[in-house]
């Protein structure tokens, strides 16, 4: 720890993002044992195989429930950027996830657009995809992909409607940077993956070789469901 974290942390004691108490860390022991003993804590791989999908392959640690659906809002909306910290601890020392990680050579955080940036102080996948490519020695790239334009939220979309929102909301800048790399995509929550699905197909269509994505939680099987 540097003397500047050292300072911060003796003004702004660190506090546990689920049980709110003061820490030593972002989140304490009987918190982590609770969650990672639960029956939501998925730490899962899966592959896609889908003539459509242009992602091959989605890593993600949680499903969309709660307490982990309240601590993502509050991390994307509340203002609360110190919880990257605390959901950091469960992606630290995975060693599944290591073994995930060590095939890609740069990290892209989904953008968001520059003025939903500004009015949340910054984008929520680029924190902790930051603090993944410090952790995985992986080169992160955030001029490469962009948000070109604001659209609809996706959250009151159902899955067509999703597709067609992200069609062409998304550019490649710097291509030269992802030529015949493999890239790994970072974001929060993985629902039809439209999203995801967009800007692999970007980053293809400008000469990257393969795209997988780590996401917090996912939310596929539940909102299948849910349409079913």
């Amino acid at each position: 720890m540097n003397l500047l974290d050292t300072v911060l942390n003796f003004i702004f004691p660190p506090t546990c993002g689920f049980c709110n108490k003061m820490r030593e860390g972002y989140l304490c022991q009987d918190c982590k044992q609770k969650i990672t003993n639960s029956n939501f804590y998925l730490n899962q791989l899966d592959f896609y195989q889908n003539k459509d999908n242009f992602i091959e392959e989605h890593f993600y640690l949680f499903s969309y429930v709660e307490p982990i659906r309240g601590k993502i809002l509050q991390y994307k909306f509340d203002d609360k950027a110190y919880l990257a910290n605390t959901i950091y601890e469960f992606f630290m020392n995975n060693e599944k996830l290591y073994g995930f990680l060590k095939k890609y050579d740069i990290i892209i955080p989904i953008p968001i657009s520059s003025s939903r940036k500004r009015e949340r102080g910054y984008n929520q996948s680029e924190l902790l995809a930051r603090k993944i490519s410090k952790m995985a020695n992986i080169h992160i790239e955030t001029q490469v992909l962009k948000k070109a334009k604001n659209n609809q939220p996706q959250s009151s979309l159902n899955k067509e409607q999703r597709r067609e929102n992200v069609k062409n909301v998304y550019k490649v800048q710097n291509e030269v940077k992802i030529q015949n790399k493999e890239i790994l995509l970072l974001d929060d929550i993985y629902t039809t993956g439209s999203t995801a699905n967009e800007c692999a197909r970007m980053l293809k269509q400008a000469g990257c070789q393969t795209v997988g994505i780590l996401t917090i939680a996912s939310d596929l099987e539940k909102y299948q469901k849910r349409k079913e």
